[in-house]
């Protein structure tokens, strides 16, 4: 018995509206999925796939985009989204002697006090009580702030984490391992939860729904939970017309991963189970 939760990343004010819905028929079939919205996206913050597929001159205020507002509190009501934070920007930051950074790796005390405005706001219109860090890495410091003020956490598993439990972290079996040993903590009054896997349109060209099921149910399965995530701009074609391969494909690896144990889909606040 395991619980999968479905997070769908990078949704904001130039996510083509007609492509949600889409997914929610055809792709979820009445499973939670936990939508990681970026408050203020940066003109071309997701990367050229996304950018192709944004609709033209979005709003820099996603909750101030009406439509997506709608959608958002009515899939809410319904209790099949759970409304996270992407970040603020999701741009990266440079850096004076390296490349470019995750926006809430070291970020400054200002961006950090308003990552903590926008939680709350989140809070108050939908309930929100995850933040998803962009690229899934945050400042210990800043995600420590999140924890105290009961905001859970969905991140990539760390290094010195996979060390901590004697494995490898260069070793993709130890950090499966590493995921199947620790799929979460609670830290505060909320929990961290390490992503299992991302799925994308180009790395399920070599595989079928049913071995990559296979694959991430065997890191799953024994943890008893884990996060997997996809992103809106692979279920598009640059012409905005869906992506028929990829819907199908993701459609089916759900399917694949019910049969091989996952027989629960929820939300990451429903992870939590305050002691």
């Amino acid at each position: 018995m395991a619980t999968i939760c479905l997070r769908l990343d990078d949704i904001h004010s130039g996510t083509p509206l007609h492509l949600l819905p889409l997914l929610d028929q055809r792709v979820w079939h009445d499973r939670p999925v936990v939508l990681g919205v970026v408050p203020f996206p940066a003109p071309k913050c997701l990367g050229d796939p996304a950018t192709r597929r944004e609709t033209l001159g979005f709003t820099r205020h996603s909750l101030a985009d009406p439509d997506l507002r709608t959608y958002l509190d009515h899939r809410t009501s319904l209790g099949m989204a759970e409304v996270a934070v992407h970040g603020l920007t999701h741009a990266d930051h440079p850096t004076a002697h390296g490349p470019a950074t995750a926006e809430l790796v070291a970020p400054s005390q200002g961006r950090a006090d308003m990552l903590m405005d926008v939680l709350h706001i989140f809070r108050d219109e939908f309930g929100t009580s995850t933040l998803i860090p962009p690229h899934n890495f945050i400042d210990e410091a800043v995600a420590a702030r999140c924890a105290t003020e009961g905001f859970h956490l969905s991140r990539a598993l760390m290094n010195d984490e996979v060390l901590a439990l004697g494995l490898d972290p260069n070793s993709p079996d130890d950090r499966a391992e590493a995921k199947r040993r620790r799929p979460c903590y609670t830290a505060g009054s909320a929990i961290v939860v390490y992503q299992t896997a991302a799925i994308s349109a180009k790395n399920t060209r070599q595989t079928t729904p049913r071995d990559l099921a296979a694959s991430i149910m065997d890191i799953i399965g024994p943890a008893g939970k884990g996060v997997v995530t996809f992103h809106w701009w692979d279920f598009l074609h640059d012409t905005g017309e869906i992506n028929e391969t990829f819907a199908t494909f993701a459609a089916q690896f759900l399917d694949a991963c019910q049969k091989r144990g996952a027989d629960g889909f929820a939300a990451i606040a429903a992870l939590h189970e305050p002691k």
